[in-house]
């Protein structure tokens, strides 16, 4: 069973909705309704969204495959909770705050992406190291 996962997966999708639901908000107060119409706030609206959604989806699936993988409920909570925090900075340096939120979550993003990739792997071929931190 999935439990973990689906946890995850139900905050990160309302974190895309929200977005999404921004995205028509903004369409509606600048009046455009197909494309950017080379306003900045509306492209960067548009990209928020696209961009939580070309991170959340292949993140939600490595949790799958990890929790399906022998990983616990608490390294899935951990890990999934993590991604969620750093997707949170992501989209509030998108959005008009500080340039650092937005690299820093763009960065813990991807090295999660890849953490959890590696330990998937690890617990499918086993690992020639121990990974103290996939142990929480």
């Amino acid at each position: 069973m999935l439990a973990h996962t689906a946890i995850i997966a139900v905050f990160l999708i309302l974190l895309v909705t929200i977005l999404s639901i921004y995205v028509s908000a903004c369409r509606i107060r600048l009046r455009i309704s197909m494309g950017d119409g080379g306003n900045k706030v509306m492209r960067r609206a548009i990209r928020t969204h696209a961009n939580s959604l070309e991170h959340a989806i292949p993140f939600v699936l490595l949790l799958m495959f990890f929790e399906l993988n022998g990983g616990t409920g608490r390294e899935v909570l951990w890990l999934g909770g993590l991604f969620l925090g750093f997707r949170l900075m992501h989209v509030s340096g998108m959005l008009g705050g500080p340039f650092r939120l937005r690299q820093l979550g763009a960065t813990g993003s991807l090295v999660l992406e890849v953490f959890v990739a590696f330990a998937i792997l690890c617990r499918v071929f086993g690992c020639p190291i121990e990974l103290a931190a996939t142990s929480f």
